[in-house]
Formats: C-alpha cells, sequence, structure tokens
C-alpha cells in the first residue's frame, strides 16, 4: 500500500510534463498558423506538427512509463528525518523566494538562482530541496500571486517532493515540475490564474532556442565536468542569464527565462541524458517547448523547470529508441 504513493508522485510528476508538453505543442500551432489556412502548404506543416508532436509523446509516453514501473519496485514508502528537513527546505524557500523577487524586485530568475545558491552553500544536503522552493516563489502578480498562495503552493511542493523522492531522479527539470504541482494545485483552488503571453516572433524565437541549447550544455559542464554539481551549475547560469541578458538584449528578459529554463536541463545526470551531443538537443528541445508554451500558464512558478522536465523525458525516449532501432558495439550481429 505504502508503495503507491511512489507511484502517485510519479504520476503526478509524468502528468505535469505530457500537460506542458500539450500546451506547448498547442501554442506552435497557433503561433505558426497551423490549420488557419489552406493550400498544400499549410497541410504540409500540419502533417510536420503532427507527426513531430507524435514521436515528442511517444518518446515522453515511454520514459514516464518506464520511470514508473521501476517506481514500482521500489522499496515501501516512509518518511524519515531527512525526509522532513527536505520537505521544510521546501517550504521556507518559497516565499523568501517571492519576497526577493516581487518586494526587493530582483526578478524571479535571479531570486531564484540565489536563493538556491546560498542555501546551497550554507547547507549542502538540503539545497537541491531549496531550490525547489525557489521555484514555487517565481510565480508572479501576473498570476495573482501574492504571499499567501505562496505559501500553499510551497507546502503543496514539499509534500510532493517527499511523495515524488523515488521517482524522475537524474532528470533535469524535477525540482521545477514538483514546484509547478504545487502551483497547479493551489490554482485549482482558486489562489492563481494564468496571466496572458504570446508566441514570440520567428526571430525572436529563433534566438531562444540558440540560447537555451547553449545553455544546457554549459550548465552540464560546470556540474558533470568541473564537478559543482547541478545545483551550483545551474545557478550560476541563471545568475549570469538574469543579471547580463536583460540589459543587453531587447527581449532580455525572455533570453533570460529560457536560459535559466535550459540550465534546469543541464541538471540531468550524465545517465539519464548521456554527454554534451545529448545535452545539446534536449537544450534545444526546452528552448522550443519554452517558445511554445510562453502564453500557457503565465506566471506559475515552476513552469520553466516543467518545459524543462518534458524536454529530458522526450529526449531520453527518443535515445532509448534509438538504441532499439541502432544497436551498437556488441549489440550489433555479425556474421
Amino acid at each position: 500500500m505504502h508503495r503507491t504513493i511512489h507511484a502517485v508522485g510519479a504520476i503526478a510528476l509524468a502528468g505535469a510534463g505530457a500537460g506542458m508538453t500539450a500546451a506547448a505543442a498547442a501554442g506552435l500551432a497557433a503561433g505558426t498558423g497551423v490549420g488557419s489556412s489552406a493550400g498544400t502548404a499549410a497541410s504540409a506543416e500540419l502533417l510536420i506538427g503532427a507527426l513531430a508532436l507524435a514521436v515528442a509523446a511517444a518518446s515522453l509516453g515511454h520514459t514516464a512509463v518506464t520511470e514508473a514501473r521501476w517506481t514500482l519496485r521500489t522499496e515501501g514508502f516512509r518518511v524519515t528525518r531527512t525526509d522532513l528537513g527536505n520537505a521544510a527546505a521546501v517550504a521556507v524557500a518559497a516565499p523568501v523566494t517571492y519576497a526577493l523577487s516581487v518586494r526587493v524586485g530582483v526578478g524571479p530568475v535571479v531570486a531564484s538562482a540565489l536563493v538556491g545558491l546560498c542555501a546551497y552553500l550554507l547547507t549542502e544536503t538540503y539545497g537541491a530541496p531549496a531550490y525547489c522552493g525557489s521555484f514555487v516563489g517565481m510565480a508572479t502578480p501576473a498570476a495573482d500571486a501574492d504571499i499567501g498562495s505562496v505559501v500553499a503552493a510551497g507546502v503543496v511542493a514539499a509534500v510532493a517532493f517527499v511523495a515524488a523522492k523515488r521517482a524522475f531522479n537524474g532528470f533535469g527539470g524535477k525540482l521545477g515540475t514538483t514546484a509547478f504541482v504545487g502551483c497547479l494545485s493551489v490554482a485549482a483552488l482558486g489562489g492563481l490564474a494564468p496571466g496572458t503571453g504570446s508566441v514570440p516572433e520567428p526571430t525572436v524565437a529563433a534566438g531562444l532556442v540558440v540560447a537555451a541549447a547553449v545553455a544546457a550544455p554549459v550548465t552540464f559542464l560546470v556540474s558533470v565536468r568541473l564537478d559543482h554539481g547541478p545545483v551550483v551549475g545551474s545557478a550560476v547560469v541563471g545568475l549570469v542569464a538574469g543579471t547580463v541578458c536583460p540589459p543587453l538584449f531587447a527581449a532580455g528578459d525572455a533570453v533570460a527565462a529560457v536560459a535559466f529554463c535550459a540550465s534546469f536541463v543541464g541538471m540531468a545526470t550524465p545517465e539519464r541524458i548521456p554527454g554534451p551531443g545529448a545535452m545539446l538537443l534536449a537544450g534545444g528541445t526546452a528552448g522550443v517547448a519554452f517558445v511554445g508554451a510562453a502564453p500557457h500558464f503565465v506566471g506559475f512558478g515552476g513552469k520553466l523547470g516543467t518545459v524543462a522536465f518534458a524536454a529530458c523525458l522526450v529526449t531520453a525516449g527518443l535515445l532509448s529508441f534509438g538504441r532499439v532501432l541502432a544497436p551498437v558495439g556488441g549489440d550489433v550481429a555479425t556474421g
């Protein structure tokens, strides 16, 4: 019975990732005008978009089902003292980040990166859960967020963090998706309401995809190759992007956000996203999803992490399919 709690946590994260993938697909379809005009070109766009969505859905579904099955095989669920500390870190970091972001005015990207980095430097044990809570605190007044709704979302995210402790470990964006589950739960009770947004115009969108494709492997380099760990790797990229990009680019806030989003992809372990090439693919996928999801869940904390999480699930699924279709080394039969 207790083992099913692990499955509930896995399903909550997988559902959030699937929902964000669907939202991104809808945004891309609306932004490109697919289905809004007649003719061969529109039909070709519709076919390509449908195929891409089908591949993404199959890849994400394959990864999610595999992970859920593994989670059900783990030991029974029990709450430990460490779990209580993790939950407290999530719950406390959420309002602290919101205060820095909105009340102090440093913005959500810089506030989250600062809280995550400081928490990790103060206590490495609780750095990751505090970083998770900081993503809840990225909720903005655009979603009618206030300190009360952020505290409530932080508490729900703390519960989800513990419930999903055996699920999707090593996937980038898991922490943000946990935060997003907290915000969605509060929104379901009327505490948050998404703001409005639109898909960026093509030139800006292309730049955002490139920024994401760069930020993911850079984070991976700092985290794995330089051995600073995923929290430090992501937080450093977020701090740099959040301070440098807004004054440097016309769409600087969006560039900072997509770079921070892709930094969550770069938090993945090599066992999940193996190497710079796969990380480049996952980062680019996150950039495309970021563009498509722009009109949806505006102002919700954890949105960026959920975009990254979905991109990691899709990439892991694609890599798994690739190993089946084109085995290498000793897997290849020789005559």
